[in-house]
């Protein structure tokens, strides 16, 4: 009966600690719904030929990987000539749910050049893979297509301003390794009409990898699992005659594993692709399944009169299972501290 309260009241603990690591809510925001896809063929009017076009990127957040989206916050500028075209209601962000805009400025400049400045909040679609969790990294993009033919529109990239804020503002992720460039897209597609066969829109790419805050973040998500591996190594410390401490000890090493289990079910939203979780998952309930099988042969050889071999054996599997456990998660860490940005 001691031995039961012992185990609850340890249970007790280790399920507060797993479940104080949770992730902050959020709070929504009020955005406005992006127009349907589909590229209108260009206006009657002088064409704007060349549009240099810049971003500063300075928040990307609330990375959703139930939805595979991410919110991006960013300034966007143009400069052109001509009267007839107007960049902000041609803006076209590839992938977006929803956009909101705000001009921040407006003005013609000395040269002739028409200048524009807005300011985007976006919620972007990207195939986000936690297969790395929680080391992983994904290369996030904002791609702005221009909705008429390169022939009569062309982005060109101001390079020279564009840029990643230093301080920009993305809770739980650094951002590093900004690139912007131009490229040509082609659809497979004639949307109907034989003529529109061959042709390509002018569209901005930017680039910005976001890689999830290291090993402070891992501990804080896999302290669970860690703690239900150690109790399980501390079980074999345990004379094998002593088969109620131990039962109590595998019961609090499992209500540990499954309490994070939980925790970073609600994290990633995709258990099946986050391998090293599924990995610290399995260790940890296979460390318990075999504490609890030598406990049992344990006891069984000691009543059978044969204490030095039931000692030797819960010696020998002890060593073999923390050796195990150590190679095996060592193997998958290393795996995903290598793996690439997707």
């Amino acid at each position: 009966m001691r031995n039961l309260r012992a185990a609850g009241a340890i249970a007790l603990v280790a399920i507060g600690l797993v479940s104080s690591f949770h992730a902050v809510a959020i709070a929504p925001t009020v955005t406005v719904a992006v127009p349907g896809p589909g590229h209108v063929p260009p206006p009657t009017k002088t064409p704007p030929g060349e549009v240099k076009l810049g971003i500063f990127l300075y928040a990307v957040q609330d990375l959703d990987f139930s939805k595979h989206t991410f919110r991006a916050t960013f300034e966007v500028w143009w400069r052109w000539r001509g009267d007839d075209f107007d960049p902000l209601a041609a803006l076209q962000v590839v992938g977006a749910r929803t956009i909101t805009t705000a001009v921040e400025d407006r003005r013609r400049l000395p040269s002739g050049e028409n200048y524009l400045v807005a300011r985007v909040d976006a919620v972007i679609s990207e195939k986000l893979d936690t297969g790395a969790f929680p080391f992983d990294r994904h290369r996030l993009t904002i791609e702005i297509e221009s909705p008429y033919e390169d022939d009569y529109l062309r982005f060109v990239v101001d390079s020279e301003a564009s840029l990643l804020d230093p301080e920009a503002f993305s809770p739980g992720w650094r951002l590093t390794d900004f690139r912007m460039s131009e490229i040509r897209q082609q659809y497979p597609t004639t949307f109907g009409l034989k003529e529109r066969q061959n042709e390509r829109y002018s569209r901005v790419v930017v680039e910005v990898v976001a890689e999830r805050v290291g090993w402070r973040a891992a501990l804080d998500y896999f302290i669970g699992f860690i703690v239900c591996a150690l109790i399980c190594m501390l079980g074999y410390f345990i004379p094998p005659r002593e088969i109620s401490v131990r039962a109590s000890l595998v019961m609090t090493a499992t209500f540990t594993a499954v309490g994070n289990k939980y925790v970073v079910n609600t994290l990633t939203e995709t258990s099946v692709n986050a391998r090293l979780a599924n990995v610290a998952v399995l260790t940890s309930f296979a460390m318990v399944l075999l504490l609890m099988i030598t406990s049992i042969i344990c006891e069984r050889m000691i009543k059978a009169g044969n204490t030095t071999r039931a000692v030797t054996l819960n010696r020998n599997v002890g060593a073999a299972a923390a050796i195990g456990y150590v190679l095996v998660i060592a193997f998958f860490l290393l795996r995903a501290l290598r793996a690439a940005p997707t």
